[in-house]
């Protein structure tokens, strides 16, 4: 019923996020992965799993990070109806999203685009503008038009077409979409009946041990407003014990 397709870049993340989606999907599923990196022990956890007969398929693996060019080839590939581009920086989620998409592709047949809501507090955004900048297109089904992109993007195999084999290292997915379907009398909306945990801002970077990682990330990207305000916040970040006790309390809010 639904395939995760996931460009895995930092393993610590994406074992994470591999293991939340094991657990918590009830539907048919597959796991498909592009490998923009080379790591021997994320490379072990993968075979166990595949070992034991979970159904993931490594579709191809790259010596340099391809970034967003490999969502075309992992769509490509997908078996089910509902695909899902999951960013590798989410990682934990709500319970029965598949069988949540698929009521409301039903329900409204020109919605074919749904993304999830993101965890937001005092320490992280999740990259989701505040609720002012959304307009309620359906309250009861918790679906809002406005800035979406794809943190984590559930869409109908039928905008397959849509999507071009060759994009840009960092193109914007989620919202190309979503231009190119209101372009076709069709719609991308946001959906707060699911929820991810999205790690955006330094402060659970901090936690992961991968706030270095995202630092240089950024200023390879020429995003020095980023740069800045990471290192920045280095000197006034909570302690790990007081940010465990958030992040716990995020995958105890998903779980």
């Amino acid at each position: 019923m639904i395939s995760y397709c996931i460009a895995s870049f930092r393993p610590k993340y994406s074992r994470l996020l591999i293991e939340d989606l094991i657990r918590k999907t009830t539907a048919p599923f597959e796991i498909l992965l592009w490998l923009n990196v080379d790591d021997a022990d994320y490379d072990s956890f993968l075979d166990e799993q595949i070992a034991r007969g979970l159904p993931i398929r490594i579709i191809g693996k790259a010596p340099e990070n391809i970034g967003m060019r490999a969502y075309p080839l992992l769509f490509e590939q997908a078996r089910h109806d509902l695909i899902v581009q999951i960013d590798d920086d989410v990682i934990a989620v709500s319970r029965n999203i598949a069988e949540q998409a698929h009521e409301i592709f039903c329900k409204f047949p020109q919605v074919k685009q749904l993304v999830a809501d993101v965890w937001q507090d005092e320490f992280t955004t999740g990259a989701r503008p505040p609720m002012p900048a959304y307009r309620t297109y359906n309250a009861a089904y918790g679906l809002y038009d406005g800035p979406i992109d794809g943190w984590f993007s559930v869409f109908h195999r039928s905008v397959l077409p849509l999507i071009e084999r060759n994009v840009s290292e960092y193109l914007p997915l989620g919202g190309l979409l979503r231009n190119r379907l209101r372009a076709k009398g069709s719609l991308g909306l946001l959906c707060t009946r699911f929820k991810v945990f999205h790690v955006i801002g330094p402060h659970y970077a901090s936690y992961f041990e991968m706030l270095d990682f995202e630092i240089e990330k950024y200023r390879r990207l020429g995003r020095m407003d980023i740069v800045e305000w990471y290192e920045t916040a280095r000197s006034s970040l909570p302690s790990k014990k007081e940010l465990e006790s958030h992040v716990s309390g995020i995958l105890a809010a998903l779980a």
